[in-house]
C-alpha cells in the first residue's frame, strides 16, 4: 500500500501544481526478465483514470 499511497500523493501534488510530470512504477519481480529492474512511467497529463484493487489476507 505504500506504493499506492505514494502514487496518489504524487498525483494529488501534481494536480495542485507541484511535482514531476512523470511517476515511475517499480515492477519488482513481476515480468522482470533478464533485467536488474524494470519500471513503467506514468505521464501525468495522459492519465484518465486509475484503479487500485486490494486483496484480503
Amino acid at each position: 500500500m505504500k506504493e499506492v499511497n505514494d502514487f496518489i500523493s504524487w498525483y494529488e501534488g501534481k494536480q495542485a501544481g507541484s511535482g514531476s510530470a512523470s511517476y515511475a512504477i517499480n515492477k519488482h519481480d513481476n515480468n522482470k526478465g533478464p533485467f536488474s529492474s524494470r519500471k513503467d512511467y506514468m505521464l501525468y497529463d495522459r492519465i484518465l483514470t486509475f484503479e487500485v484493487s486490494e486483496y484480503s489476507k
